[in-house]
């Protein structure tokens, strides 16, 4: 049984490489659209009551849940001033400046952040999402990013809290995503080019990865390396990519540590991601693998709209109830409600580069 298994998911793997394009049958567009119908609300609820409980910036309640809602709108100029304007997103966007706001003088310094650069990042990438302009806050956060890379061009996250907190290279891929957004005409250029020159040189030495993390940040680290400095490995950026399709399960998704099953929260993650990497945009959606990853976030779903995963990290905080599905395991579930909500509004918009701001992509355009 084990051995028929294995053959079954290595001939899965390799067509979903070597014949990438084959046209599987279509997701019904229905389905995909209802299930982020049922998604929506239980993240607009997620988002909203966060601030009752915490004055500080999450990741999970406030960044994802953002992202999950701005793809395939802040895309599209003639809606995304419309997703600007609506209350979710200008709630998110008023917390987040108010957690940071105050701590400008600190960020400035480069000094201590709760969360590190990991938190400092997530909140440019939230600022970024509501369309948030250059400001004294945003300044200082960049400030604090480039004070803060380490000696080996990488960045730093503070306790262990996997998934979301544990990997160096999504660390550093959300970081360089906030510097690209909020760093160029905010500082000299040539500190910027600098601290991507060392991102990339550390980059260079990277050859395990330990976790679905690893690997999501260090594709996409190299993916957004590669616009900022010129500089192109393809058979490098082609072995990752190709790494991400064969981690696929059988089941269609992907999970987040070789001894863990598939589920919503990795899967999200590598469907998003190979949205925003993979050249042939216009046969990505009829690759069998990927149509594959939608139908495992559909029938995962649960009855209520969100997804379930099981939190792996060890409580640093007081339990609180924040209002949102899974107990316990809320937040991770609301992290993952977030990515495959993502996904599924990528799929269902065809958006072409889910995770990459108007402002990056003009100011990339106009370059070349």
């Amino acid at each position: 049984m084990l051995v028929k298994r294995l053959s079954c998911f290595l001939a899965i793997a390799v067509a979903s490489v070597l014949a990438p394009n084959v046209v599987a049958q279509s997701t019904s567009p229905e389905r995909v659209d209802i299930a982020i119908q049922r998604a929506t609300p239980v993240l607009d609820k997620a988002a909203a009551n966060y601030p009752t409980h915490r004055s500080c910036f999450s990741c999970h309640h406030q960044a994802l849940p953002l992202l999950a809602n701005s793809v395939g709108r802040v895309n599209q100029p003639e809606r995304r001033e419309t997703f600007y304007k609506q209350s979710s997103t200008r709630e998110v966007l008023d917390f987040t400046i108010r957690a940071f706001f105050s701590k400008r003088a600190t960020l400035n310094q480069g000094a201590d952040i709760g969360g590190k650069a990991l938190t400092v990042a997530y909140g440019l990438w939230a600022l970024d999402l509501a369309g948030a302009e250059v400001s004294d806050t945003s300044l200082a956060m960049v400030e604090y990013l480039l004070k803060t890379q380490s000696k080996d061009g990488a960045w730093d996250f503070q306790s262990l809290r996997p998934p979301a907190a544990s990997s160096r290279a999504m660390t550093s891929a959300v970081a360089v995503y906030g510097l690209r957004a909020y760093g160029h005409g905010a500082t000299e250029e040539d500190r910027l080019q600098s601290a991507y020159q060392r991102a990339w040189a550390w980059t260079r030495q990277l050859n395990e990865q330990q976790s679905h993390e690893d690997l999501i940040g260090q594709v996409w680290l190299e993916h957004m390396l590669h616009e900022e400095l010129g500089v192109h490995d393809a058979q490098r950026e082609q072995s990752l990519q190709t790494k991400l399709w064969t981690s696929q399960r059988e089941d269609g998704g992907w999970a987040q540590t070789a001894d863990l099953s598939s589920d919503a929260y990795a899967t999200g993650q590598a469907l998003t991601l190979l949205a925003q990497v993979v050249q042939d945009k216009e046969n990505l959606h009829s690759r069998i693998a990927y149509q594959r990853g939608i139908e495992f976030l559909l029938d995962s779903q649960q009855p209520d709209g969100s997804w379930l995963v099981k939190t792996r990290s060890k409580p640093v905080q007081i339990f609180f109830d924040n209002g949102d599905p899974h107990g316990e395991h809320q937040f991770i579930s609301v992290m993952a409600t977030s990515w495959a909500t993502a996904a599924l509004r990528e799929f269902s918009s065809k958006t072409c580069r889910p995770l990459e701001s108007p402002r990056v992509h003009e100011r990339v355009v106009h370059r070349k």
